[in-house]
């Protein structure tokens, strides 16, 4: 240990008899290269079911907002369209199923997994559409007389047309599956049509009403 060391360590030990301070503490936060650095974004992600709304959120928010939507839609199916709900209670070992309906008089059974942003890395977006391919082939032989019909739908976006090009991408194995919500409706010949104002709004009631904002 040099002489340099020795006055470091001399001045440290002097220090530990020295009282912290509210405003020692707060130029320790100022001078800190790491906090410094460090930058903090309230900017939504463009892809997200919560860039339509116009309040913050939280993260555990957003995920109880895009629960939210899947139960109400749940809910205008069973209402306007000429289904049952055959949702069964989780099991184990199952793979849960979001929307899982029968139209008993034409026998098609209807399946959807809900999401409110599918713009995920690589190896995720593989993952939910190969558990939707998973479910798709399980249901054909739990139902073999009825016609499976299914899809991805995309919350953040009205139409197919709607989602970026590069999000597509990650789901080319399934582009005719992929579906906004006025392609999901349609599919189960339910007469609504949202407009981006309207589903917006529609949206942002939602929103309102679970956080009573």
């Amino acid at each position: 240990m040099d002489d340099k060391d020795i006055i470091e360590l001399s001045n440290i030990m002097k220090n530990n008899n020295i009282c912290v301070s509210e405003e020692n503490l707060g130029q320790l936060i100022t001078n800190c290269e790491y906090i410094i650095n460090s930058t903090s974004t309230k900017n939504k992600d463009i892809s997200s079911l919560s860039y339509l709304i116009d309040i913050e959120m939280s993260q555990s928010e957003c995920i109880r907002l895009g629960i939210g939507c899947e139960k109400l839609i749940s809910d205008l199916i069973m209402k306007y369209a000429n289904v049952i709900n055959i949702k069964k209670k989780n099991e184990k070992d199952k793979k849960e199923k979001d929307h899982l309906f029968m139209d008993v008089e034409n026998k098609v059974i209807y399946y959807a997994e809900i999401k409110a942003n599918i713009n995920l890395d690589t190896e995720k977006s593989k993952i939910t559409y190969k558990k939707c391919q998973e479910i798709v082939l399980e249901l054909k032989e739990e139902y073999p007389e009825y016609e499976i019909k299914w899809c991805l739908v995309a919350l953040r976006y009205l139409e197919y047309d709607n989602i970026p090009k590069t999000i597509k991408s990650k789901y080319s194995n399934i582009s005719e599956n992929l579906y906004g919500i006025n392609d999901y409706l349609k599919l189960l010949d339910i007469n609504l049509i949202f407009t981006e104002d309207r589903y917006k709004t529609f949206l942002n009631n939602i929103t309102k009403s679970m956080f009573k904002t």
